[in-house]
């Protein structure tokens, strides 16, 4: 039994360095949430819904977004790798924010609307 455990938790470990994201990977997702954010936010202020025109708008807040933010992240964003996992964090003082975190493939963002 405790040999299966061990062979298990070695492929987990072995996993996570492989497939541990990058910074493109985390500029990514946190992109994804900005645009998922102002899509909400324009369906939630105009009372438009999911039609033609909110979708337009939507097209519109994204693409000026992404913009601002692609140039804002390349400043200041920095992803820390500790190899089976990487950390976003976001700041230019001494106090950076932690925006992402990325393990297996994947990065979960922790920030919302609120927090942009």
């Amino acid at each position: 039994m405790k040999k299966v455990l061990s062979v298990a938790i070695l492929i987990a470990i072995i996993a996570a360095l492989v497939t541990c994201p990058g910074e493109e990977a985390h500029k990514e997702a946190i992109m994804n949430e900005m645009n998922n954010s102002i899509d909400t936010a324009i369906k939630d202020k105009t009372g438009l819904g999911d039609n033609k025109i909110s979708k337009g708008l939507s097209q519109i807040a994204s693409g000026i977004a992404s913009k601002i933010l692609k140039p804002a992240l390349a400043l200041s964003l920095t992803v820390d790798n500790y190899y089976v996992f990487s950390v976003g964090k976001i700041g230019i003082d001494d106090n950076p924010k932690t925006v992402s975190i990325g393990a297996f493939g994947h990065v979960f963002t922790t920030f919302d609307a609120k927090d942009l």
